[in-house]
C-alpha cells in the first residue's frame, strides 16, 4: 500500500493519459494516444521526472539565504518538489494540488505563501498552471519554474543527434552557464540560438545547462526525425533553461521566472531583480501547455 507520500493521481482524455504524485505535485507520466511515453522514466542518470522548483532555481551560494539580516538554509532548487502536496480537486481530466507554509518551510524561506499545482489534460496534450499566493504582511522574493525531463532520443529507434529544437523566434541575445549550479557572471553567444533552432547532439550539453536569460520565443518544438514531436509554450515565465547530463537519456526543457543566485551572492533576496516579489495578498500566476504530435 502506497504512503500518502507516494501517492498517484491518473488523469485521462483522448486516449491522453497523465500520472502525478503527490510528492512535489511532480508529472511521472505523460502517453499518448499510441501509448508512447513522453516522459524520461527517472533513471540511474536523474531519479526524477519533472520537479517544481520553487521557492528557488538551482542553488545559492552555501546553500543559505539572506533574509532582513537573518540567514536561512535552503537547498537546491527549494523545497517544493520533496513534500506532500494535498489534492484540493480532482476529476477524470484535471487535478489540483496545493501547499502551504508550515513552520518547516519558514525555518528555509521565512514568507507565507500558498502554492497551486494544475494539471488539465487537453485534446493534444496538457496544461500545467503555477498559482503563488502571498499569505503574509511583506513582500515575498521567490524563484519558480518546471523542470520537465523528455525521453532524448523520444524514441528508441531514433538517433539523438537526429532530433532538433525549433523556436518560435530567433533567439540573439547571449545565453548564461552555471558551474556547481550557481550562475556565472560571463555571457555565451550561440550562433543556432540566433538563428531560431538547435539541431540537438549528446555534446552540446558538456558545459552543462544552457540558460536563455531573456528569451524572446514564447514555444518551442522539440522534434525526432520520425515526425514525433512535444510543442511547449508558457506564459508567465522570462527564461528558459536547456538541459542534459553526459550520459544522455532526456532532455530538460525548463520554463524559469528567476535565475540561479550568482557564485559570489552575499545580498538580501529582496534585493534580487531576476526573481519575482509578490506584495501581501497578491496572487500571480505560471503557466506552460505541452502537446504532443504523433507520427502520421
Amino acid at each position: 500500500m502506497p504512503t500518502l507520500m507516494h501517492r498517484q493521481i491518473e488523469l485521462s482524455r483522448d486516449g491522453i493519459k497523465l500520472t502525478a504524485a503527490l510528492r512535489g505535485a511532480e508529472l511521472q507520466s505523460l502517453t499518448g494516444p499510441d501509448g508512447h511515453e513522453y516522459l524520461w522514466q527517472a533513471g540511474p542518470a536523474w531519479p526524477r521526472h519533472a520537479p517544481v522548483l520553487f521557492p528557488a532555481i538551482c542553488r545559492h551560494p552555501d546553500d543559505l539565504i539572506r533574509v532582513n539580516g537573518q540567514e536561512y538554509p535552503l537547498g537546491h532548487h527549494g523545497f517544493a518538489r520533496d513534500l506532500a502536496f494535498e489534492v484540493t480537486d480532482q476529476g477524470r481530466d484535471h487535478v489540483t494540488f496545493a501547499l502551504e507554509d508550515s513552520p518547516a518551510t519558514r525555518g528555509q524561506y521565512p514568507f507565507r505563501f500558498r502554492l497551486e499545482v494544475d494539471y488539465h489534460l487537453t485534446d493534444k496534450g496538457v496544461l500545467i498552471s503555477f498559482r503563488v499566493h502571498n499569505r503574509g504582511k511583506e513582500t515575498a522574493p521567490f524563484g519558480i519554474g518546471s523542470h520537465p525531463a523528455f525521453n532524448w532520443p523520444l524514441e528508441p529507434q531514433t538517433a539523438a543527434d537526429e532530433h532538433t529544437l525549433i523556436f518560435d523566434q530567433p533567439e540573439p541575445h547571449p545565453t548564461r552557464r552555471t558551474r556547481d549550479n550557481l550562475l556565472l557572471p560571463e555571457s555565451f553567444a550561440d550562433a543556432s540560438l540566433a538563428a531560431g533552432a538547435i539541431q540537438l547532439a549528446p555534446g552540446r550539453f558538456a558545459d552543462g545547462a544552457i540558460i536563455l536569460e531573456t528569451v524572446r520565443s514564447s514555444s518551442v518544438q522539440y522534434r525526432s526525425p520520425s515526425g514525433r514531436a512535444i510543442h511547449l509554450s508558457w506564459t508567465g515565465f522570462r527564461q528558459l533553461a536547456l538541459w542534459s547530463p553526459n550520459e544522455g537519456g532526456f532532455l530538460c526543457i525548463e520554463p524559469w521566472r528567476g535565475l540561479p543566485a550568482p557564485g559570489d551572492w552575499r545580498g538580501d533576496e529582496g534585493n534580487r531583480a531576476d526573481l519575482e516579489h509578490l506584495l501581501p495578498d497578491e496572487t500571480r500566476t505560471y503557466a506552460y501547455r505541452m502537446e504532443i504530435e504523433t507520427p502520421c
